[in-house]
């Protein structure tokens, strides 16, 4: 009689060590596949902001409407630009240099967001932008466009 209970028992045992193993690898299963979901949706989210991201930079185009100096001697340049694109851009700063010196008059610009077709008007205060004959105005959007121009004070 022992040797038949041994023989159920090595059964039993067989069939439980199965159903853990079973378990186990279809617990790893899930977690693999969980884990394999949410890292695709990651990076599915961070390509979709990363391509509109770049479609927007090229929808992004603005134009000098004037560049001039306010007054005689020049102590300040008006900057006007309006945006032609199909979006919203935001200018992030105007630079004004000058090639032949070290001479570099940057603002920061906190409103100047600029719907399409809409304008904007900048002031540009600078009693040194009288020393020099021909000045870079350059204009660099959040996406990092830049667009650039001359004036001769």
């Amino acid at each position: 009689m022992n040797i038949h209970m041994a023989r159920r028992r090595r059964g039993l045992a067989t069939v439980v060590t199965s159903a853990i193993m079973m378990t186990a690898v279809c617990i790893m299963g899930s977690t693999g596949v969980v884990w394999s979901q949410t890292s695709l949706n990651s990076q599915q989210l961070e390509m979709t902001s990363t391509v509109n991201d770049y479609v927007n930079r090229i929808n992004e185009f603005m134009v000098f409407e004037y560049v001039y100096c306010d007054s005689d001697p020049c102590d300040s340049i008006v900057v006007v630009l309006t945006n032609v694109g199909d979006v919203t851009l935001d200018v992030s700063e105007i630079k004004i240099n000058d090639k032949d010196s070290e001479f570099t008059k940057t603002t920061k610009i906190s409103k100047g967001q600029i719907k399409s077709d809409k304008s904007i008007s900048v002031v540009i205060d600078d009693p040194a932008f009288s020393s020099y004959d021909i000045l870079d105005v350059i204009v660099k959007t959040t996406r990092d466009n830049i667009i650039q121009t001359t004036i001769s004070t």
